[in-house]
């Protein structure tokens, strides 16, 4: 687990070094060189989708035993019209059955952006009251998550604060693992037409906590 762990923490540094060194380079092509940035290079999706396979195919993760899938849909109401719905996934590292980390991609019509995000959260089990025994598999987990990103298109060069808050219920057994389903509320931050609220609406497979 701690080899793990300190992989994790490297592919959220790879990440979170690229969204740096790609604000870096975007400045210096739109203020030192002289040509009010005709030679910057746009960031694109393909691009950060490679980012994001060559820092897990190097990190170990694959050989990871908690982590989580969560792939959800997207509403953010503030949005340009015609681009308000969307989606997205998110893979957690569980650190612990109260902490997670992960990588997260997002896609909202004309606007893609790639995060690195930590999340809390505190698992409750409120139907063990009953005595029944599958009701000890039944967790009810409040969270909240916060992250940074960069965008992939639609949104600037900026970084961007991502928050969420929600809830999901866990439940049931495949894989060695249990499903979920849930819903949160969010906002991005500093993405330009794109800041403001959005609500997901997730259902995922998590394993090892």
């Amino acid at each position: 687990m701690k080899n793990t762990k300190s992989n994790l923490i490297g592919v959220a540094a790879i990440l979170l070094a690229t969204i740096t060194l790609n604000l870096n380079a975007q400045t210096t092509n739109n203020g030192t060189n002289g040509n009010n940035g005709t030679n910057a290079a746009a960031p694109t999706i393909s691009g950060g989708l490679a980012e994001i396979y060559n820092a897990l195919s190097t990190s170990g993760l694959a050989s990871a035993t908690n982590y989580a899938v969560e792939p959800y849909l997207t509403y953010a109401p503030s949005a340009p019209s015609g681009n308000q719905v969307g989606g997205g996934a998110l893979i957690v590292y569980n650190v612990s059955h109260f902490v997670g980390a992960g990588l997260g991609l997002d896609y909202l019509g004309q606007f893609s952006l790639v995060s690195a995000n930590l999340t809390l959260r505190l698992p409750t089990h409120p139907f063990t009251f009953t005595g029944v025994a599958w009701a000890t598999n039944i967790a009810v987990v409040p969270f909240a998550l916060a992250g940074v990103g960069t965008p992939l298109s639609g949104a600037g060069s900026g970084a961007i604060a991502v928050t969420d808050a929600g809830a999901y219920v866990s439940f049931g057994h495949l894989w060695g693992g249990q499903f979920n389903t849930g819903a949160c509320y969010g906002r991005w931050d500093n993405a330009g037409a794109y800041t403001g609220p959005r609500y997901h609406f997730f259902a995922g497979w998590s394993k090892g906590f």
